[in-house]
């Protein structure tokens, strides 16, 4: 069986526990999440995604990892025109 890995990083990273952690990651293997990493040097196979990534956790479905972009960074919140991309 073929493992799929996948490496995003983003200009903050969101999670209830944490708030806004500036320049993390997220890698994502086998469909779970396998670790938050912070981006301090160039990584390889990473994608780079400009806006926030969010760890959310649902009751129905458990962990979900959005991308949210354009964000608005004053203010900390997504913009009218944000969009959402569901990672996991």
């Amino acid at each position: 069986m073929i493992s799929t890995k996948h490496r995003y990083v983003a200009h903050y990273l969101y999670t209830s526990s944490s708030g806004y952690l500036k320049m993390y990651g997220v890698e994502i293997e086998g469909g779970r999440l396998a670790r938050i990493f912070p981006f301090t040097e160039e990584v390889e196979n990473v994608e780079w995604l400009p806006g926030v990534i969010k760890l959310e956790m649902t009751p129905e479905y458990g962990l979900e990892i959005w991308h949210y972009y354009p964000f608005d960074f004053t203010k900390m919140m997504p913009v009218s025109g944000t969009r959402r991309k569901r990672l996991l």
